[in-house]
């Protein structure tokens, strides 16, 4: 027995040689052949695993220049061949992933931490689209996509399952082409993309629950492109602690926070967009405290707090501008206590105060507007301190005294 494992081991380091050749025709071969190991050798599936996620953090041959004429050829076929042998790794690590594979990798730990994502199609000219991890499962184990570089093509995570373990994207940088983890659900796992850089490529949580464990944004950067998070949060922690939002569009479009905690505390808007238009505020703690607004471009507009808590306290609007046109504050607790208002212009036109609890106690209004002149309905108005002359940067309704609120 002793024996046999011996040269099990002899066969998997002499396969992980050949995937180490220049030539494609061996590489891919050493590919199919570990696959084929894995599949018969359950108890070797986990270092097979590992040897191709090596392959794949090896540095991968450089696109060729298209102006040397000279050595053109050879550089495209090694450039081709190194792609394609990328490429049927990507492949046939998704295929085993997805529910309806004959045998699952499931539950195994995979590392592609600094691989480069870039639309690994190995045709020259053909559409640069990713094999699919379209219907994974990445349950119970550690998958790690850290420092990972996906600048190009299409990679989709769309209906994945995260329910288990933990899944890194730490210091990833998204520079370009599409993520998308669609319909994705993360229902009990840690998924990290804290220090992560959204600099360019389109990224979509369309669709997507969240509704357990965690998931991290942590220090990360939205300067450019767009990021989508048209998602139902019914459960467990989002985390935009220390995240800057510096110049990308991101959304919140019609998103539903119905349960758990979204935190942006320290968040820093200071340019781009941040939309959370039609977002249903029905149960979450979504907190805000100490962020600060100075440049950025947000709005509410439609969004419904029913439920829950949402808390702005302590957070700084120094500059640009935050809507809330359409609002409807109805139920939930909603406090700006202690924020400062000095710059920028702050807005609830045609918003409804009809219920919950709206507090702007101990707020300062120095500079800037912040302006309720144009809400609709004031029959539950937010809890101003008691001010013989309200500050100049405050516009309240023309018919409303805040010395007659109740108590």
């Amino acid at each position: 027995m002793q024996e046999n494992a011996q040269e099990a081991q002899e066969r998997l380091d002499s396969i992980a040689t050949q995937l180490r050749q220049d030539s494609a025709g061996v590489r891919i071969a050493a590919v199919n052949a570990l696959v084929l190991f894995a599949e018969k050798d359950p108890a070797r599936r986990q270092d097979c695993i590992n040897i191709l996620c090596a392959a794949l953090r090896e540095t991968a041959v450089p696109r060729p220049d298209d102006d040397d004429g000279e050595n053109g050829g050879e550089q495209w076929l090694a450039w081709g061949g190194d792609r394609a042998c990328r490429y049927l790794i990507l492949t046939t690590v998704a295929a085993h992933l997805r529910s309806d594979a004959a045998i699952s990798w499931r539950g195994h730990d995979f590392d592609f931490s600094g691989v480069v994502f870039e639309g690994s199609r190995p045709q020259v000219g053909a559409a640069d689209r990713m094999p699919s991890f379209v219907d994974a499962g990445l349950t119970s184990a550690e998958i790690s996509f850290a420092g990972a570089q996906f600048t190009g093509g299409e990679v989709s995570f769309a209906g994945a399952q995260f329910t288990g373990g933990e899944v890194s994207f730490a210091g990833a940088q998204f520079t370009g082409g599409e993520v998308s983890f669609a319909g994705a659900q993360f229902t009990g796992a840690e998924v990290n993309f804290a220090g992560a850089t959204f600099s360019g490529a389109t990224v979509s949580l369309i669709g997507a629950d969240i509704s357990g464990g965690q998931l991290s944004f942590a220090g990360a950067e939205f300067a450019h492109g767009k990021v989508s998070f048209c998602s139902r949060f019914i459960g467990g922690e989002v985390a935009f602690i220390g995240a800057r939002f510096t110049g990308a569009a991101v959304g919140f479009l019609d998103a539903q926070f119905i349960g758990g905690g979204v935190g942006f505390l320290d968040a820093e808007f200071t340019g781009g967009e941040v939309s959370f238009v039609g977002a249903a505020f029905a149960g979450s703690e979504v907190n805000f405290v100490g962020a600060e607004f100075a440049g950025s471009t947000v709005s509410f507009a439609g969004a419904k707090f029913t439920k829950g808590r949402v808390s702005f306290v302590g957070t700084e609007f120094a500059s640009g501008e935050v809507r809330f046109p359409w609002v409807e504050f109805s139920g939930s607790e909603v406090r700006f206590s202690g924020a400062k208002f000095d710059g920028g212009r702050v807005g609830f036109a045609q918003a409804k105060f009809v219920g919950g609890e709206i507090d702007f106690t101990s707020a300062q209004f120095s500079r800037g507007l912040v302006d309720f002149s144009g809400a609709t309905v004031w029959s539950v108005p937010p809890s101003f301190d008691q001010w013989a002359t309200s500050p100049a940067s405050l516009r309240l309704p023309a018919w409303y005294r805040p010395d007659r609120q109740s108590s």
